[in-house]
C-alpha cells in the first residue's frame, strides 16, 4: 500500500486504515517533494491539497516513479468538490472519496476496490467471521482514534461494535491468531490498543464474566489510551529513550482521554477510571494520582495487567517482542508489590493462549 501525503499528521487515520491490509509505506511530499522510489504496489491513496499545484506536480512525480497496470488510486477530495474531482482525474484516480467520511466507511470501500481481497494476507487462513470481526474491530479503532485527534465526539456506536467483534473473535478463535494480525500494524497506540482489547476479553472469559460485564472490561480497554491521539507522533513513535519532558507528556495521556470522556458524557464510571488510572500500581509509585491498594479497583488491576503485558509482547522497530514466558515473568516480578497478584495468576492462561503462534509470528 502507498499513501501520498503533504499533510502527515492528518493523514494519520488513513494510514492506519491502509495497514489492515499490509505494509504501508508513506510518501510525505510536505518532507520529500521528489519522494524516494517506490515499489509499486496493489493500492495507491491520495490526500493532498488538490488546488496546491506544487503537492499535484509532486504526487504526479511519486506515481511516475512506481507505475502500476490496473492498480486501483483512490484519491481524497477535500474543498471545492467541482474542481477537485477535475484535478484527482488529472493524477490518475481511479476512485474519488469525500474527506467527510469516517475511516471505518473508507476501509469499506477500500475492501469494495479490492474485491476478494478483503483480508489481508496473512488472515487468508482464518475463518470468514473472524476475518470480519477482525476488520470491524481494526474498522472502529481507526474511527474512534479519529475522532479524538479531531477532538470531536467519540463514535459510540463504532466502539459497541468493535467491543462486540472483540469480544466475539476471543470466543470463536485461537488468541494467537489475532495478536499475530495486530501486531502488523506500524501504529504503535492502534496495535497497542487493539492487543490490550484482545488480552482484555480473553481475560474476562478466563474469569468466567457474564456478557455484560465482559462488554464492560473490553470496552473500558478499547478507551483505555484514548489520550494518546492528543500526543505528537514525534513522541509516540520516537525511537529510543525519551527525554524527561517528553515522558512528562506521555504521562498526561491518561488525563486527556479521562477528560474526552467527561466532556462527552455517558461514558460510566468504571471506564473512566480506567481511563484515568491504569498506570497506577498498588504500592501507590504509578500515575497520575499515586493511588494505592483499595483506592485501585478490580477493572483497573486487569486492565493494568493487559496493558503491560501487551506492552512487553509487541513488537516495535527498535525492540523484538518479549516471548510470553519473559512477558509474564516480568509481570510476576511486579506482582510483589505493584500488581494484584491473584489475578495474575489467573492471567496466566491468557498469556500463554497464544504462544505457539505468537513464536511463529
Amino acid at each position: 500500500m502507498l499513501l501520498i501525503t503533504d499533510r502527515a499528521e492528518r493523514s494519520r487515520s488513513l494510514e492506519r486504515v491502509l495497514a489492515y491490509w499490509g505494509s504501508c509505506a508513506v510518501a510525505d511530499i510536505a518532507k520529500q517533494p521528489s519522494g524516494p522510489g517506490y515499489r509499486p504496489s496493489r493500492l495507491v491513496l491520495t490526500d493532498i491539497d488538490l488546488s496546491c499545484s506544487e503537492s499535484v506536480l509532486a504526487a504526479r512525480r511519486i506515481l511516475a516513479a512506481s507505475p502500476a497496470r490496473g492498480r486501483p488510486h483512490l484519491c481524497v477530495l477535500r474543498g471545492a468538490p467541482a474542481h477537485a474531482e477535475v484535478q484527482a482525474n488529472a493524477i490518475g484516480a481511479t476512485v474519488t472519496l469525500s474527506a467527510d467520511m469516517p475511516p471505518g466507511m473508507i476501509r469499506a470501500k477500500i475492501a469494495e476496490v479490492l474485491g476478494d481481497r478483503d483480508a489481508p494476507d496473512e488472515a487468508a487462513h482464518l475463518p470468514q467471521r473472524l476475518q470480519r470481526d477482525i476488520a470491524t474491530a481494526t474498522a472502529a479503532m481507526a474511527d474512534l482514534l479519529a475522532a479524538a485527534a479531531l477532538d470531536g465526539p467519540l463514535p459510540v456506536g463504532a466502539i459497541d461494535a468493535g467491543v462486540a467483534a472483540i469480544n466475539r473473535a476471543t470466543e470463536e478463535s485461537d488468541l494467537g491468531d489475532w495478536l499475530s494480525l495486530v501486531r502488523r500494524h506500524d501504529d504503535l497506540t492502534y496495535q497497542h490498543c487493539l492487543l490490550v482489547s484482545a488480552l482484555a476479553a480473553a481475560f474476562g472469559r478466563t474469569l468466567g464474566f457474564s456478557e455484560k460485564d465482559r462488554g464492560l472490561l473490553t470496552a473500558a480497554s478499547v478507551l483505555h489510551d484514548i489520550g494518546k491521539a492528543r500526543i505528537p507522533v514525534a513522541i509516540l513513535q520516537k525511537e529510543g529513550a525519551l527525554t524527561a519532558e517528553e515522558r512528562a507528556v506521555i504521562c498526561r495521556h491518561t488525563e486527556f482521554g479521562h477528560g474526552m470522556l467527561v466532556r462527552q458524557g455517558g461514558f460510566g464510571g468504571e471506564i473512566l477510571d480506567a481511563v484515568l488510572s491504569h498506570h497506577e500500581y498498588l504500592d501507590g509509585s504509578g500515575y497520575p494520582q499515586g493511588l494505592q491498594g483499595a483506592q485501585i479497583s478490580d477493572l483497573v488491576r486487569m486492565v493494568t495487567i493487559c496493558d503491560i503485558y501487551a506492552a512487553l509482547i509487541e513488537r516495535r522497530s527498535y525492540k523484538a517482542p518479549m516471548a510470553p514466558t519473559e512477558a509474564y515473568g516480568v509481570l510476576t516480578g511486579m506482582a510483589a508489590d505493584k500488581l494484584d497478584r491473584a489475578l495474575l495468576r489467573a492471567f496466566e492462561r491468557v498469556a500463554f493462549a497464544g504462544a505457539a503462534s505468537a513464536r511463529n509470528s
